[in-house]
């Protein structure tokens, strides 16, 4: 392809991209291997609510791409929530460090690249991690989200349900596991046996199977996230002093291994 024909490809893809107000600017166009500076790639700001996908192989970018578009939302005063799988988001709290290879690259694209860093914070599931542990109420959590948690049927989840109405009637409030560990223990013990019976088609061997599954969750770490001070989501939409959003990082590390 000759540089003019390259050049309009350039272009033409470019054109695509355009768009009138406030936008993300993610780099220029590459036709045959060339970049073109003047061919912008950009998505409008408003935008950014809809879904997307990064993708590629190892090494093409893709963590870079996400690092490029929280930055620029944070300094568009808009916070930002990201899950840190491997870490490598992180270094967003930091400012780059200039190299050669960063000058040309910034030459390439035309873009007016300096090192500057984002305000960053830190979040841990329980205390698994070093940033901020979070945690939530078994209330909260809901019955309808803890059974795909434990993976119980049909059956076992309405059952559940129940369990969580009779406690919220009795006035008892679900902060852990131990909490709903100790209401289903009472319900299925001859004290509360009737109660159970009161509550409708609930079986004493089903609330027994969700109390076994509750003890497996509990031994797989999960103790460490239910409970208090719990996770307000609104402490996740800020702005610092400057204007600039928070960026909100979730490490994960070992537990994106661990789906439960």
């Amino acid at each position: 392809m000759s540089t003019e024909s390259t050049a309009t490809a350039a272009q033409q893809i470019a054109a695509g991209y355009a768009a009138d107000g406030a936008a993300l600017e993610l780099g220029a166009v590459v036709v045959d291997g060339v970049c073109d500076p003047t061919a912008r790639v950009r998505v409008p700001l408003a935008t950014l609510n809809r879904h997307g996908l990064v993708a590629g192989a190892t090494g093409t970018g893709k963590t870079k791409s996400l690092q490029v578009i929280a930055e620029q939302l944070s300094a568009a005063g808009v916070p930002v929530v990201m899950a840190d799988v491997k870490g490598d988001l992180s270094g967003l709290s930091r400012p780059g460090a200039p190299g050669d290879k960063i000058s040309a690259r910034a030459a390439d694209t035309g873009d007016s690249w300096a090192p500057q860093a984002f305000p960053v914070e830190f979040l841990s599931l329980g205390t698994a991690g070093v940033g901020v542990p979070v945690r939530a109420t078994i209330t909260s959590f809901g019955p309808i989200l803890l059974s795909k948690v434990l993976g119980l049927n049909q059956t076992q989840e309405s059952t559940l349900g129940l369990v969580f109405h009779w406690a919220d009637k009795q006035g008892l409030p679900l902060l852990d596991l131990k909490d709903l560990r100790s209401v289903i223990g009472y319900l299925i013990s001859d004290h509360g046996k009737p109660q159970l019976k009161a509550l409708g088609a609930v079986s004493t061997t089903t609330a027994g199977v969700i109390l076994r599954a509750l003890v497996n969750l509990e031994a797989e770490g999960a103790d460490t996230f239910f409970g208090e001070p719990e996770l307000e989501p609104g402490d996740l939409m800020r702005v610092d002093p400057s204007g600039q959003g928070v960026i909100t990082l979730l490490e994960l590390g070992d537990q994106a291994a661990r789906p439960v």
